[in-house]
């Protein structure tokens, strides 16, 4: 039976830990402490299932606690329901021994390993890498549509999280019920509310303000060039559109900082999109409040390949549903 700790800092693993049934594993934890040493990783001892939200979230937390001198513990990795943990570079990133693979299995098709990115060249090298390790070469609208949200996850990371070890990214395709493409990048920084509370003081004093702020266009972030914009029209446009995407094409999309978290359900058959939203009053949104804090930001987002026939005008249909007193949305331009 996994239970808390309050002696040390503590990453309980459910048996699934995905997306979808994030609330349990943000519940289920607590997992920063004061202590220094020891720090422990509990899986679920008989079997776990990670996708990429997990994964990264675990990965960043473990740089977390080797930041503050904490050593390194694990319980039931050695189970073969911890493969692909072991094939995602978890333990290596947490310094944590484990028993080797018999086989390892080809990466290519499938997913984008645990990889940490410090600086921008650590970042082209991730989307260079896209296309050959999630083999979309034959879907390039679906490429283009994951190589934009990696880009900007990671440039937010980047340019604001005050991160001494980066971000946390990786990524898993999955081919059937229904296609898509599950991206998450993780961090210990300063947080959302702490990068806003500059401009909007408002966000200081409730992460779930700060979550909602930090999603609407033209809110946040220095002004940079993305992948699809020019260096002056792209100021806040990436969790905003990486957002949009994702409840575009029908998938899930997930935003934790401090102690507030944010989640878009999977669109269920039948049911159309609402892309834009600025109440926050969809419901496939749920707004939750932890009891703890991360101490830094995880986003995730689904991208659903089918959904994406042809990026340029799936992203301007995006776009023109904007409001139009959100006029920079107009400036938004592929390069």
């Amino acid at each position: 039976m996994l239970c808390k700790s309050l002696e040390m800092p503590q990453l309980l693993i459910p048996n699934e830990a995905s997306i979808r049934t994030i609330r349990n594993l943000l519940f289920l934890n607590s997992p920063f402490s004061d202590t220094n040493t020891p720090a422990q990783l509990v899986m679920h001892p008989r079997w776990a299932f990670m996708d990429p939200i997990a994964m990264a979230m675990a990965a960043a937390w473990g740089g977390w606690c080797q930041r503050n001198g904490c050593t390194m513990q694990a319980e039931n990795v050695g189970g073969p329901s911890q493969k692909y943990a072991i094939r995602m570079g978890l333990f290596e990133h947490l310094k944590v021994s484990h028993e080797p693979l018999v086989q390892e299995h080809e990466e290519a098709g499938k997913f984008i390993p645990l990889t940490q990115v410090r600086t921008g060249a650590d970042l082209a090298a991730v989307i260079g890498n896209v296309s050959a390790l999630l083999h979309l070469d034959k879907e390039p609208h679906a490429l283009a549509a994951v190589q934009y949200c990696i880009s900007e996850l990671i440039r937010n990371v980047l340019e604001h999280s005050g991160s001494m070890e980066g971000a946390y990214i990786c990524a898993q395709r999955y081919t059937k019920d229904p296609p898509h493409v599950s991206i998450a990048v993780a961090d210990c920084g300063f947080g959302i509310a702490s990068s806003l509370s500059y401009s909007y003081p408002q966000a200081e004093d409730d992460d779930r303000v700060a979550l909602q702020l930090s999603m609407q266009l033209g809110i946040t972030g220095a002004i940079k060039s993305g992948m699809y914009s020019s260096a002056t029209d792209n100021a806040g446009a990436g969790l905003f559109f990486t957002r949009a995407i994702a409840k575009a094409t029908g998938g899930y999309f997930a935003l934790i900082s401090g102690d507030g978290a944010f989640r878009i359900k999977r669109l269920r058959k039948g049911e159309r999109p609402l892309v834009y939203q600025d109440a926050f009053d969809d419901p496939r949104h749920n707004f939750w409040t932890l009891g703890w804090r991360w101490p830094g930001t995880v986003a995730a987002a689904e991208v659903l390949t089918q959904n994406v026939p042809n990026f340029p005008t799936f992203f301007r249909s995006i776009v023109q549903q904007l409001p139009a007193k959100k006029t920079v949305a107009g400036k938004i331009k592929f390069t």
